[in-house]
């Protein structure tokens, strides 16, 4: 019989994940149990009176060799080259992003931007003094020495707790190094100047695009994986897995649209869910209690996509907004219109603004009503749009977006991943399934890389995938 392999979750790391098994081995037997009603998870979209969105500003453009050729094999020519267009709202009017000098000073004021370049310099000069005493791993550490403490006040830090809605100092420092591609004070001023090296790019200035969003590339991923033998079953929510004889694991599904509980087999298993239900779901009373504390302290950021359909061709010339202040609630706008004409009709267009939540806290709890007013209400303060141009609005809700770094997320995800070796063949990848920070391209790489180890002759996969944490922890967001 041919070796069965389960995949939990067809997102691109999961259809990545049986792509390479099925291209390695036509052989093999490879399901994909997805719960939502179409593959994709988060490079998936939604459409509003006409107007398309993909589900975040996505943007195809890879650091990695082995990605770079995947996606160009299977787009082919309708890869399309975007010119990036970006700007920031700050102190009440708009500037480019990344931001140039005269912009910067004009904002912020000389006296301001002369200030926070002698107190990044003092910070240099005291941290080297001896006998100073080392601060936490922190985002707020990091990024006053990156900015100094001026800029990081005025600016880095508001933002950062506008979006991860907890104080930068409990964030842990790996967030700014693969999300604040910057660099630092040096670096930003070089770029200023035009003098930033080729391998220290810290904003693309063009990336690919698909005409019909990302979802388009999901379409050519699902339509090859079921071509090699690949099997994609929809609306199946996994509610338990465990081993049930030596070498294999059972998986027990709810079909969400009957109702009917199912139970497949496999030999192996990649799942691609939330790291916190994978866990869940492995517990047993014989479970380290270090484990379940470790599964409990896993948090996750919400995001709200807060959706208005405007009555003119174009809100703005640009794809990304963001909105580091205090005046709106909302941290960031994007309009997919701009990514490609495909996104919109002629006439009309779409604006998308980012709300991030905690489960629980003041904005989860608010309704889609209340999201859509105090949205408009900022949309007004910035000036993008008016009441009388809205024609049709949506809020989309994002449980699972961004995995929360705190203080101690490595010890946390160290203990889990040792834990995790006990089962040789259940490997957990991407985004959600690893607890990490990392887009499309890197969940691509994921999923190849756990196809390997399984392929492999080792006989713990899973300990050989854990080993590259680390790496895959390392892997830089450009912005």
């Amino acid at each position: 019989m041919s070796k069965r392999i389960l995949i939990l979750g067809a997102g691109v790391c999961g259809l990545a994940t049986a792509h390479r098994l099925l291209k390695s081995d036509p052989s093999l037997k490879v399901t994909l149990l997805e719960q939502e009603d179409r593959p994709g998870g988060l490079a998936r979209s939604l459409t509003v009176k006409g107007q398309v969105s993909d589900l975040g500003p996505h943007r195809i453009f890879t650091e990695l060799p082995d990605v770079k050729r995947f996606l160009q094999d299977l787009a082919g020519d309708q890869m399309e080259t975007v010119k990036r267009s970006s700007k920031m709202w700050l102190r009440g009017r708009w500037i480019e992003y990344p931001p140039r000098i005269p912009e910067v000073l004009e904002c912020l004021g000389l006296l301001n931007v002369g200030m926070a370049g002698v107190g990044w310099g003092l910070r240099k000069i005291a941290k080297a003094l001896p006998g100073m005493p080392p601060e936490a791993d922190s985002f707020e550490a990091l990024m006053k020495d990156a900015f100094g403490p001026g800029l990081y006040d005025l600016l880095v830090g508001p933002y950062a707790k506008k979006v991860w809605k907890v104080p930068p100092s409990e964030i842990h420092g790996d967030i700014a190094r693969v999300r604040v591609s910057a660099g630092g004070l040096d670096q930003v001023i070089k770029k200023l100047i035009g003098v930033e090296r080729k391998d220290q790019i810290t904003a693309v200035k063009e990336f690919f695009y698909l005409p019909g969003g990302v979802e388009s590339l999901v379409h050519k991923l699902r339509s090859e994986v079921e071509d090699l033998g690949g099997e994609i079953q929809l609306v199946k929510e996994v509610r338990g897995i465990k081993e049930f004889r030596t070498g294999h694991l059972q998986v027990t599904a709810v079909n969400k649209q009957s109702g009917r509980e199912e139970v497949h087999q496999a030999e192996q298993v990649v799942s691609t869910i939330p790291l916190d239900h994978l866990l869940g779901m492995l517990e047993d009373k014989k479970t380290d209690k270090t484990i379940v504390a470790a599964r409990k302290e896993l948090r996750y950021i919400s995001n709200f996509l807060v959706c208005f359909v405007i009555d003119r061709p174009n809100v703005t010339s640009s794809q990304w907004l963001y909105f580091p202040g205090g005046d709106t609630i909302f941290n960031r706008g994007y309009e997919p219109k701009n990514f490609h004409p495909s996104m919109g009709t002629t006439n009309q267009a779409m604006m998308v603004l980012e709300v991030t939540a905690h489960p629980g806290d003041k904005y989860s709890q608010m309704s889609d009503r209340q999201l859509l007013n105090a949205c408009f209400k900022g949309a007004v303060r910035t000036n993008l749009f008016h009441r009388d141009e809205v024609v049709g609005t949506l809020v989309h809700r994002i449980p699972y977006t961004y995995p929360l770094y705190d203080l101690k997320y490595r010890e946390r995800l160290d203990r889990i991943w040792r834990w995790l070796e006990q089962y040789p063949n259940l490997l957990s990848a991407g985004r959600q399934g690893l607890f990490l920070h990392n887009n499309m391209d890197h969940s691509i790489h994921m999923g190849f890389r756990a196809a390997e180890r399984l392929l492999g002759d080792s006989q713990n996969p899973a300990a050989a995938f854990y080993s590259e944490v680390r790496r895959f922890q390392s892997f830089r967001i450009v912005d």
